[in-house]
């Protein structure tokens, strides 16, 4: 009896301690207002964003915020979180200013971008999985397709450069994708004046060419040697251009042989823009180049090509930009420069000023979440092609 007294004791005993602990122990009691972050941190007036933080007011009509000095409208609100709508306000960076009975605090900034003039759909048009399977849309499969250029006729040709299914596609306008021929490991292509397709072919460092009949030859040249090459371009007296990536070296090849080089870091990629320059893209030097009047210049890039949470920059000045690694980039007939952004996986364009400068335009996001690998760009400017090699497919932008 005595030793079940003495066990009931105990427990009691313990019981207080225990009480005793939770009684006594610190608990922080944390009341001023305070603001944590805001998401997204960039966008466009009429826009709507969270404002996450702590203390908020949970009563109607007692949380007041500001960006800049103009009152945004308060939707949602508790103690945790804002959600309001943006004022209107003039591309620039403005601070977020939160009211409430407790105090006022801020601290948070806010990125007013230019809003874009058109709107943009996106959708998958070909391709599922991985495989060389000719078949309309969908059905058809790609193995990792890379470069693209269109014919005369409006078909899309597309180079696949999947170790188990390297070959030369092509995709009519009703999306129809037959295989024209295959090869060995194509990267980037063009089509040259006289409507012959041209390759590059990273593992056999080479330069290949197709005919419309789908024959298949090799094009050398003297004066240079090609190490990883990666695109082939023609500019307007009918001169081949090749960039080199391991070597850091833009051939320039007419009648056989190299007649001009370019200093490039990882040169990946070619456009010619309306007025016959060509437009280069890197993999690792963080700028775009332009060549004009045989001088090699950086019209967008801080040199920068890592992911980056505002890659775009401020409009009217390229160079505040990162342009990550660039896969494909195609100069538009309205004057702008599509391109495919591997680091930040975005369809990004960049459009020049009014005076058709590029330094002084805009860079702006258009697609996002998947690896972008080249891209096309219509005459008219409302159909952007992009192909994507890991997910197998081609998509199709719209622009409205």
């Amino acid at each position: 009896m005595k030793s079940t007294v003495s066990l009931i004791i105990a427990a009691i005993l313990a019981g207080t301690v225990i009480v005793s602990c939770r009684n006594d122990r610190y608990v922080a009691s944390v009341t001023e207002l305070q603001l944590a972050s805001v998401s997204p941190s960039t966008g466009y007036s009429g826009g709507i964003v969270k404002i996450l933080g702590r203390n908020f007011s949970e009563v109607f009509g007692e949380n007041r915020v500001f960006v800049g000095e103009l009152e945004a409208q308060v939707l949602e609100y508790n103690a945790w979180d804002l959600t309001v709508v943006l004022p209107a306000q003039d591309p620039g960076i403005y601070e977020i200013t939160v009211q409430t009975p407790k105090g006022t605090v801020s601290g948070l900034q806010f990125e007013y971008r230019e809003k874009p003039e058109h709107s943009y759909y996106v959708s998958i048009i070909a391709g599922s999985s991985a495989g060389t399977v000719d078949g309309n849309g969908t059905q058809a499969q790609f193995n990792y397709p890379e470069g693209l250029a269109m014919d005369s006729e409006g078909n899309l040709w597309i180079t696949q450069r999947g170790t188990s299914g390297t070959a030369i596609r092509k995709m009519d306008p009703n999306y129809n994708v037959t295989t024209v021929v295959k090869t060995e490991l194509p990267w980037h292509c063009a089509f040259d004046a006289a409507g012959d397709f041209y390759f590059t072919a990273k593992g056999k460092a080479s330069v290949f060419k197709v005919t419309p009949e789908g024959e298949l030859s090799a094009v050398t040249f003297t004066g240079g040697a090609l190490d990883n090459p990666m695109d082939v371009e023609f500019d307007n007296d009918g001169a081949m251009w090749v960039a080199s990536r391991d070597n850091n070296i833009v051939y320039v090849v007419k009648d056989g042989a190299v007649t001009k080089t370019y200093d490039v870091t990882s040169p990946t990629c070619f456009a010619l823009d309306g007025k016959g320059r060509m437009i280069i893209g890197s993999t690792t030097a963080g700028y775009m180049y332009m060549v004009e009047d045989g001088e090699l210049v950086a019209i967008a890039g801080n040199g920068e090509y890592a992911k980056s949470d505002n890659p775009d920059g401020v409009s009217g000045d390229t160079s505040t930009a990162s342009v990550g690694q660039t896969n494909g980039v195609f100069a538009a007939k309205d004057g702008s420069i599509w391109f495919c952004d591997v680091s930040n996986q975005l369809v990004r364009k960049l459009t020049p000023d009014a005076s058709g400068d590029y330094t002084k335009g805009r860079i702006e996001t258009i697609a996002s979440g998947f690896y972008p690998s080249d891209v096309y760009v219509t005459d008219d400017c409302t159909r952007i092609y992009v192909s994507s090699a890991t997910s197998q497919s081609i998509r199709l932008i719209e622009v409205f």
